[in-house]
């Protein structure tokens, strides 16, 4: 303080030595105070305008560094739930041959018969002791050859699971990613699709349960019974890198029966992940749950300084192979393998590199994305120096504007003189208030000369600069906000988009609809927090939407007494209904002409969505929320998908339902035509079987009544009897069955006393059963058709020769000898009414 006033008094003294006069003095005082002042002034504009670029440019940076934060979780959620859906179809399908697989064991014993395709018959021994089949089978099916018998249940499994061959290979066709489906069973046996003579390429002792698929699918391991997924592996056959998904097979009993695998190759996924591109150089890779890496581009062996040749793909990632890569890089890479998500920084080769990564929980791999910080940076930059030159601008015009300043105000000094000092004083101190930061300081000047004039370019500079300020400030908060916003909205519709996803994927797994409508509303209200959730169906006639499943207390309330709303009128439930549109109450509490129901009193929002089916509406889904406005208008989309998929899971459900009662009807119908159609027959036909012996055969007339015949017939299985001592004779009574229903009995019975039955006889006997009741079958439907078409030919030769006679007498005669010679040995009346009688 006492420095400042010693140099204001040295020029004071320097001013005052001056010769010139006084007001030559006062000019130049004044013209020094005035430039002190702009120059201050200019300083401080100076400085606020390099503070102000500064903070700009320090949130713009955070600003962008968000937004691409933001946009590589978008793509990283984007490509792992695109991945992670790849697997979960392939889950789907292996999950899918194993329910058909279970469904047929759970017919074996009708499925079991040989009639399409008999493992007995069809199968043979090769050399080494192995067994196998013909090539031109769509499977290849395989023994080893420590299974020396063929046991009647292994014959009637694999039968019974030969029927696959109308599927699986149309699976094949439909995904060529698959490259093999087969089925390895407890007892050893393997059925492969393709058909690639499976017993010339695996030893003779092959066996497969001891198969790591098979064991980690097996009950001891796997007793949850989930699809399990093998390591990935180079395949043999050169298609590359492979994985295996297994699942365990069950029948009716709840018996372990064997397992379902399928082998997958992993170039589709190589190229998904070799296709995420991100800014200019980014770049994805996969690995698994060890590291192993499953799909990298050539950019990322650019980027590591590597050759394919030195980490292959299939090979677990470690330092050996990566001696140059930081050890921060194989920290990342142990949270990635370990399914979690995250977002970091590391420096490669000397540039900062933004890394995201997510996990597949579908399979257990992980997704990394790698992308150069600068290319994400690139708008920040530009931003950047766009902020620089508008301050470098700003400051070249203060600087003119100062100097124009200076100019006027040693102009309007030589003019003024000493009436100068007030107005002077007055524009010293408002500048100084601006100098200060106060830029809403102004001069009162009242005067119409070069100090006003002086005084109000000072003030129009403070406005300028006091706007230019405002502005700046406000632009940036206002982006801010707007940047806010929209992260809350992506992050809000991602979470619902993932609940959805989530939701349809336990939901299409669900085929009985009486589980899958309350499954679906429990799910709904658990997952997005809703009060009650709803679904209708209309009825068969259109009027009425009838509540089938609810969540909420109040819900099943309105369930146990049949709720039901009119089409069209009652509530937006009625509207949605009649006119498929969705429709939104904000406050339904309020809204009374659309609801007001006493079961749902806490309900303050509302929306209901048509479930559509080949564009027509077969029901509501009816959302209800506590908040007032919980709704909008963005919500009609998120949720209509959701719909959707409901309603696509109801309409499988009831298909499902449809074709099983279809199914067992026809079967029951089948087997009743066979059974009233073979009693006719046998009734009418004189001759009702045939006996062989070693003195000839005979035709037989009566029936063979004997107790074992009477209990085949009857229970419908095979009575063997072999004779423990000499006295007694061995016999096999087989039940001749058609479509599961005993048409009659194949009795034979030994010329030797003392004799036992080999395995090779009775499966013989039983093979002769199979085929004669389908050479009976045949027969008869021949004899019945020859019946028919004599019966017509006679009927059509009666009928011409009637036809050919116009006189009346003439007709009946002709009708009566027709008859006659029709039915030889009948006597023939044919009278005509009269007399309304």
């Amino acid at each position: 303080m006492k420095q400042s006033q010693s140099k204001s008094f040295s020029i004071q003294r320097w001013l005052l030595s001056l010769p010139i006069s006084l007001r030559g003095k006062l000019v130049t005082g004044n013209m020094l105070i005035t430039l002190l002042a702009i120059v201050g002034m200019g300083y401080y504009v100076y400085y606020r305008a390099q503070e102000s670029s500064s903070y700009l440019t320090t949130r713009l940076e955070q600003s962008v560094q968000q937004n691409a934060n933001d946009k590589m979780t978008t793509i990283a959620n984007e490509q792992a739930t695109k991945l992670n859906s790849f697997f979960a179809s392939k889950s789907k399908d292996v999950t899918l041959i194993g329910a058909n697989i279970n469904r047929l064991l759970a017919e074996e014993s009708l499925l079991n018969s040989g009639s399409y395709w008999d493992a007995a018959q069809s199968l043979f021994i090769l050399p080494s002791g192995s067994r196998d089949n013909s090539n031109s089978e769509p499977s290849s099916i395989f023994i080893p050859s420590s299974v020396i018998e063929l046991e009647p249940s292994l014959i009637s499994e694999i039968n019974t699971i030969k029927l696959t061959e109308s599927m699986i290979p149309l699976i094949l066709e439909a995904n060529p990613e698959i490259i093999a489906i087969y089925f390895g069973g407890t007892s050893k046996e393997t059925i492969y699709y393709p058909n690639i003579d499976l017993a010339n390429i695996v030893p003779p002792e092959f066996d497969v349960t001891q198969r790591p698929w098979f064991v980690e699918a097996a009950p001891s391991q796997n007793p949850d019974r989930n699809v399990i997924w093998s390591e990935p592996y180079q395949d043999a056959a050169l298609n590359g890198l492979v994985v295996t998904s297994s699942i365990p097979v069950y029948d009716e009993n709840n018996k372990f029966r064997g397992v379902t695998a399928m082998d997958i190759q992993l170039n589709i996924i190589t190229e998904i992940v070799s296709s995420i591109k991100v800014g200019n150089t980014g770049y994805a890779f996969l690995v698994d749950k060890n590291n192993r890496l499953i799909a990298f581009p050539q950019a990322g062996y650019n980027d590591f300084g590597i050759a394919p040749e030195v980490l292959p793909l299939g090979e677990i990632i470690d330092q050996t192979k990566l001696p140059n890569v930081p050890a921060g890089f194989f920290e990342i890479l142990s949270k990635v393998s370990a399914g979690e998500s995250g977002i970091t920084t590391i420096t490669l080769n000397g540039v900062d590199r933004l890394v995201i990564y997510r996990p597949l929980p579908e399979v257990g791999y992980g997704l990394a994305i790698l992308v150069p910080a600068k290319e994400l940076q690139a708008d920040a930059i530009i931003a950047a120096a766009q902020i620089e030159q508008q301050t470098q601008n700003t400051v070249v015009v203060s600087l003119v504007l100062i100097i124009a300043i200076l100019v006027v105000a040693s102009i309007a000094s030589l003019g003024m003189g000493n009436a100068l000092t007030s107005p002077l004083k007055a524009l010293t101190e408002t500048a100084e208030k601006i100098s200060n930061g106060d830029l809403e300081a102004r001069a009162e000047i009242q005067n119409q000369d070069e100090i006003g004039a002086l005084g109000q370019s000072l003030n129009s500079m403070a406005s300028t600069l006091n706007g230019l300020f405002s502005s700046l400030e406000k632009g940036v908060a206002e982006r801010t906000t707007d940047l806010e916003i929209a992260r809350a909205l992506s992050e809000r519709r991602a979470s619902e988009l993932q609940s959805i996803s989530e939701i349809s994927k336990v939901i299409t797994g669900e085929q009985e609809l009486n589980i899958l409508l309350p499954l679906i509303t429990r799910l709904v209200s658990e997952r997005f927090g809703f009060y009650h959730t709803g679904i209708f169906f209309l009825d068969d006639t259109k009027r009425y939407a009838v509540l089938r499943a609810a969540n909420s207390e109040g819900g099943k309330n309105m369930l146990e007494r049949g709720h039901k709303l009119e089409v069209g009128e009652s509530g937006i439930v009625g509207y949605v209904a009649k006119f498929g549109n969705p429709r939104i109450a904000l406050d339904v509490g309020l809204d009374a002409v659309f609801f007001n129901n006493p079961d749902l009193p806490k309900t303050r929002s509302e929306m209901a969505l048509a479930l559509t089916v080949r564009n027509q509406t077969v029901g509501v889904l009816d959302l209800q929320s506590v908040k007032p406005g919980a709704f909008t208008e963005a919500d009609i989309n998120t949720m209509g998908i959701l719909a959707d998929q409901i309603a696509i899971a109801i309409e499988n459900a009831r298909l499902f339902e449809q074709t099983q009662q279809a199914l067992r009807e026809a079967e029951a119908l089948y087997r009743q035509n066979i059974q009233e159609s073979w009693l006719r027959f046998v009734q009418e036909e004189p001759s009702i079987g045939y006996q062989q012996t070693l003195s000839g055969g005979k035709k037989l007339d009566t029936p063979v009544n004997t107790d074992e015949i009477r209990q085949v017939m009857n229970r419908g299985d095979s009575l063997i009897s072999n004779s423990e001592d000499s006295k007694d004779r061995a016999f096999i009574v087989v039940p001749i069955k058609l479509r599961g229903q005993v048409i009659g009995a194949l009795n034979i019975k030994s010329s030797e006393k003392g004799r036992s039955w080999t395995r090779d006889e009775i499966n013989l006997t039983e093979t002769v059963s199979e085929r004669l009741s389908l050479a009976l079958e045949n027969a008869r439907l021949i004899q019945e058709s020859q019946s028919r078409a004599a019966k017509e030919q006679v009927i059509g030769e009666v009928t011409s020769k009637i036809g050919s006679s116009i006189n009346l007498k003439n007709i009946l005669q002709t009708a009566v000898e027709e008859l006659g010679h029709a039915m030889p040995g009948s006597e023939i009346v044919l009278q005509l009414k009269s007399d309304g009688k």
